[in-house]
């Protein structure tokens, strides 16, 4: 095809000859004058790059200066700023942007701006002291949400507030916890926001914000009950999550009980929701419950964090607590198994083999004596014969079960080995209670020859009378006003343990 010429064409033979001879010509014959020719073009280009970023820099001081001017807000002297966030719409863009100071005092303000930096309408602001505004985006049926929480504490007390914003590209409106716009102080809407945080307070979680309960009989500074209690979980995006919120909900009222009054951001006495959970990623599952990782920081502060190890099963079992710095926190849990210890226990069998059981074992936060059972692992001739996970055993209903423990310091507490069903070979017994009640349960696993495996059988109380004469195990049992009772089982042909008496005895 043959291209029309234009006054800004130029002739250009085809001749490979004549085009190696131009190239010659600007890059070889004459090399100085073509060096400062790419030397001036290059600082022309680096002068212009220089001015763009410049004019960035300055875009972006000036629009957080209008915001600041716009809320009416004050501080001593001049804030620190940080912008939080920013959602582009049709030829505006909302802004939502953080002032504070070393008080601290902070300040949120959003705002939407034109496309030449200006604010266009008033804008919203929330101030508080001593914590810090959060903020995150999402998408949702093709509209852009910002969700923001702005929470913050004085002599001993806590508050939050936030609020679930839509933007249709041009301006934005409150979707939640109120309809409306707020930034008209005398509207509706603006009085129902301040009566719903009059006793309630926000933490932003994954997806959307955990609320608190204030409660009625808190007191600052003294012994009373705690000021916030968690109420409800509400969630804006509709994204899985690897931990069901009744999981999350017991693991939150779990990390509230264990740092009421220790190992929180004021390292204070009777404080709750201080800490906003971050992540929970669920773990193994063991004799004790299913593992869960928990990453919390503080609503105070990005420096502070925490990390919490649990054993979700009928109970919460804390492993451990750590706070630091995040690279601390995080470094703690990644090392989480370097806790664990195992004991091993030698057992013989009718046949006359030779057992070690090996238990997998890790200590509880605050209680060292007492050890989780995670793990079973039977060997023989140091052969894996077999490994007794979560999946080997299961409930019965009617003993004491809080998990599989062994507790040192006194004999009830440390494992059993006794013949529980008469049969020569020595079986396993474990304490399945988290503390000592009146009547203690301990779980049993029976050695089975002719599978080469323990079975899970059932639970029985402690300080058992083995009757070897009569094949019968009694059970020495605390009734409920202290008499002392007494069950009596045997074995049936099927291998299940079977009640055939249950009689009070004399004081």
């Amino acid at each position: 095809m043959k291209v029309p010429k234009t006054r800004l064409s130029t002739a250009m033979s085809g001749s490979v000859r004549e085009t190696e001879g131009r190239i010659r010509n600007l890059f070889v014959n004459h090399r100085r004058p073509a060096l400062a020719l790419v030397m001036a073009v290059g600082f022309a280009i680096g002068l212009c790059g220089s001015l763009v970023a410049c004019r960035a820099q300055i875009g972006q001081e000036q629009r957080l200066d209008a915001l600041y001017d716009a809320a009416a807000v004050s501080f001593d002297g001049e804030p620190q700023r940080q912008e939080l966030a920013r959602i582009q719409g049709q030829g505006t863009t909302l802004v939502a942007a953080h002032f504070y100071d070393d008080y601290p005092r902070c300040a949120l303000v959003i705002g939407v701006e034109n496309d030449r930096g200006q604010l266009i309408g008033p804008v919203f602001s929330a101030t508080s002291s001593g914590g810090r505004p959060q903020v995150s985006t999402f998408q949702k049926d093709g509209a852009d949400y910002l969700l923001y929480t702005v929470n913050g504490g004085q002599q001993g007390t806590t508050y939050g507030e936030g609020g679930l914003l839509a933007f249709d590209g041009t301006d934005f409106t409150w979707v939640w916890p109120v309809e409306g716009d707020l930034r008209q102080g005398d509207s509706q809407a603006w009085a129902d926001y301040q009566t719903y945080w009059e006793d309630k307070m926000p933490l932003p979680c994954p997806g959307g914000v955990e609320l608190f309960q204030q409660s009625e009989g808190f007191v600052p500074m003294t012994v009373s009950d705690k000021q916030w209690y968690f109420s409800q979980r509400i969630r804006f995006t509709q994204e899985e999550t690897a931990v069901p919120d009744e999981i999350m909900d017991k693991l939150r009222r779990a990390l509230e009980d264990r740092t009421r009054d220790q190992d929180n951001p004021w390292q204070a006495s009777n404080t709750s929701a201080q800490w906003q959970i971050v992540q929970v990623t669920p773990g193994e599952e063991t004799l004790c419950g299913q593992r869960y990782t928990l990453l919390a920081s503080s609503v105070w502060s990005d420096a502070d964090w925490l990390g919490m190890e649990v054993l979700k099963g009928e109970m919460n079992l804390i492993l451990f607590v750590v706070t630091g710095t995040e690279e601390v926190v995080r470094q703690a849990l990644s090392e989480a198994d370097s806790r664990k210890e195992t004991e091993t226990l030698l057992l013989t069998t009718a046949s006359g083999r030779e057992l070690l059981v090996e238990l997998e074992l890790e200590p509880l936060d605050q209680e060292p004596d007492y050890l989780a059972v995670e793990q079973i692992r039977v060997y023989e001739n140091r052969r894996l014969l077999q490994t007794i996970g979560a999946e080997d055993m299961w409930y019965t209903g009617h003993h004491g079960f809080d998990g599989l423990f062994v507790f040192h310091g006194t004999s009830l507490g440390e494992p059993e080995l006794r013949d529980l069903n008469f049969d020569g070979s020595t079986d396993l017994g474990l304490l399945s209670n988290y503390h000592f009640p009146h009547n203690v349960s301990y779980g049993w696993f029976l050695w089975n020859e002719v599978e080469s495996k323990f079975t899970f059988s059932t639970f029985l109380f402690s300080n058992l009378t083995l009757d070897a004469e009569n094949r019968q195990v009694v059970e020495h049992i605390r009734g409920a006003v202290g008499r002392p009772e007494e069950a009596v089982y045997i074995w049936t042909e099927d291998g299940t343990l079977e009640q055939i008496s249950y009689r009070q005895l004399d004081w």
